[in-house]
């Protein structure tokens, strides 16, 4: 992903959330993405410390974040529905880096109540049009007191026009993933209704350092790019 702006450039595809994800995995972990490096900093500062806890990883991709966790002494669970983004991720697994992989349905989570201590999602429910039932069943499978951490694209894109994620094969075709917005009162609604606290929120901005690495960019400096949320479930 690496242009933004609403336009209609020739050639490009419009394909549907699964079947775009088998076939960006080919070139996912390659190709550098601006949204990443504008949200992995602050998802991983609302993290914290998660040594010995058990994660799940919702949305897991290629395993970035199974990844990062587990070398950070977390029990990492990642669940994803394309099975070639679960793929990419299970080569990733080492003696030295184990961690659980599922194919799945986000939300239909196949753990028991209580289960996981934090839920990590990175930027999946932009793809999502109805957003509640994952809320509902995040709230199921997270134990009281337990974190949620949340990273989408910020609704600011595809409200001005820029209403879906784009990625280019090794053949440089464009393909394009319908984006869906998620507002600031859709969050707050559905952490009232769950009984999830919001903790903190932040919004990084396209910065001097992310034009510098992203020139495509230059033209939005100072708009948020990416939304990150850190709720915590109620103890009761």
């Amino acid at each position: 992903m690496a242009k933004f702006g609403p336009d209609q450039r020739p050639g490009y595809k419009e394909i549907g959330v699964i079947a775009g994800y088998d076939k960006w995995a080919l070139t996912y972990d390659r190709d550098p993405n601006p949204l990443i490096a504008a949200e992995e900093e602050v998802t991983l500062d609302f993290i914290g410390d998660v040594q010995g806890q058990l994660v799940l990883d919702l949305g897991c991709g290629t395993g970035r974040y199974c990844v990062l966790l587990t070398d950070r002494g977390a029990e990492v669970v990642g669940i994803d529905p394309s099975q070639v983004m679960v793929n990419k991720a299970r080569k990733k697994v080492s003696e030295k880096c184990q961690f659980e992989l599922y194919h799945g349905v986000l939300k239909d989570i196949k753990f028991l109540d209580g289960y996981f201590d934090l839920i990590v999602s990175a930027l999946i429910f932009s793809h999502i049009p109805e957003i509640e039932p994952v809320f509902d069943e995040m709230t199921r499978v997270l134990k009281p007191g337990g974190r949620i951490v949340i990273s989408d694209f910020h609704p600011y894109w595809p409200v001005f026009g820029h209403g879906y994620t784009e990625f280019f094969d090794e053949q440089g075709q464009e393909y394009r993933i319908t984006s869906y917005p998620h507002l600031f009162e859709e969050y707050f609604s559905l952490s009232r209704k769950f009984d999830l606290r919001i903790e903190d929120i932040r919004e990084p901005l396209i910065d001097d350092r992310l034009i510098q690495d992203f020139p495509a960019l230059r033209n939005y400096r100072s708009i948020p790019l990416a939304l990150i949320l850190k709720l915590r479930k109620s103890s009761l």
